[in-house]
């Protein structure tokens, strides 16, 4: 597969900005009543939707380890210097600012606290939706040895992992949702690290025009499935919302969707979504301070609370506005900081570190 540019393509961008907004519409759900007492059809239509939403997860994932895989330049020890910069950093700083602020410390009562702090930090008890950074730095620290891996790997050996992989994950399933003791434990993609690789996979393949349908087919599939699964299904499959392989193909069509479809239009917007795109991981980080000041402050100027898809939608569209002009300062402070620690210079305006 031919080289991408520096700049990441708008597409990519795109998939990015839908899946942050995404993220932040599942939240949102916690915060507006969607499902009055005991009506099971409004219980059901929130599961639904909130399912779909829900192949934002693989979507980030899968955006991370494409670009991570076909980038790395074989320096190990920059690699690692380059993820802690960019994400490690950020993420310490942003735990912080909610130890201090959100939980209604003061900078000086910091010290006495600061093993609390570091406990609750180790094991992501700060802010719980910041459980895809760590699940994320495993596959960081594997970055160096799986491209040297699909760097020597052809086309049909990656279809073929592709193809075991998602069957492995089918065949935990079967083992999941009818209790069967897991006996098949040792494959080590059965994990988020599948969806890293994916979307570098499905790029590499370069799928015919066949292909992508078939996926998409695929993902529509697994979407009346799941749906089924939800609404109708007496039994209950505990990883119907990540490890399932209708997760897989849902998250997959949604992808080939974005970068393939909806190209035409991201190349239309592509000053506006790069714009979104740079910032969408400290929008990530931020949405929620945003939720929670919208839960605490609107609540009571709403006549009926925050109640129904409408207000759900309109608070949702809220708080990643204002989790966006947060990150614009964010990303404008620590760009210069950022920069100096990789040891590069400034580029020109509206191009990347």
């Amino acid at each position: 597969m031919a080289e991408t540019d520096k700049r990441q393509k708008a597409e990519y961008d795109l998939l990015k900005s839908m899946a942050i907004l995404m993220v932040i519409g599942i939240h949102m759900m916690d915060v507006v009543e969607l499902v009055p007492a005991g009506d099971l059809k409004a219980f059901h239509l929130h599961e639904v939707i909130r399912n779909l939403l829900l192949t934002s997860n693989g979507l980030f994932f899968m955006i991370s380890g494409r670009f991570l895989l076909e980038r790395y330049d074989g320096q190990i020890g920059r690699s690692y210097w380059k993820r802690f910069v960019k994400i490690g950093i950020p993420v310490l700083a942003v735990s912080l600012f909610y130890y201090v602020y959100v939980y209604g410390w003061g900078w000086g009562d910091l010290g006495p606290h600061w093993k609390t702090f570091a406990k609750d930090l180790l094991q992501s008890h700060i802010q719980g939706y910041l459980w895809f950074v760590y699940a994320l730095t495993g596959f960081y620290l594997a970055v160096p040895f799986l491209a040297r891996m699909f760097a020597g790997m052809g086309r049909r050996e990656k279809a073929v992992l592709m193809a075991l992989t998602i069957g492995y994950f089918f065949v935990q399933d079967v083992y999941q949702i009818f209790h069967l003791e897991m006996a098949l434990t040792s494959y080590p993609f059965y994990s988020w690290v599948f969806y890293c690789i994916l979307g570098y996979l499905i790029d590499s393949l370069e799928l015919s025009g066949g292909g992508r349908r078939a996926f998409l087919l695929a993902g529509l599939g697994a979407f009346i499935v799941s749906v089924w699964e939800i609404c109708f299904w007496e039994k209950e499959n505990p990883a119907l919302h990540d490890y399932s392989a209708t997760m897989i193909f849902m998250t997959t069509a949604v992808y080939l969707t974005a970068t393939v479809y909806w190209k035409r239009f991201a190349d239309r917007l592509s000053k506006c979504i790069s714009f979104i795109g740079r910032r969408s991981f400290y929008i990530y980080l931020m949405h929620g301070l945003t939720q929670s000041v919208i839960a605490g402050r609107l609540a009571g100027y709403l006549p009926d609370g925050l109640k129904g898809w409408g207000c759900w939608l309109a608070l949702s569209l809220l708080s990643f506005g204002m989790a966006l002009g947060i990150g614009c300062i964010l990303e404008l402070c620590y760009r210069p900081v950022s920069a100096r620690l990789l040891g590069l210079r400034l580029e020109t305006r509206g191009a990347r570190i």
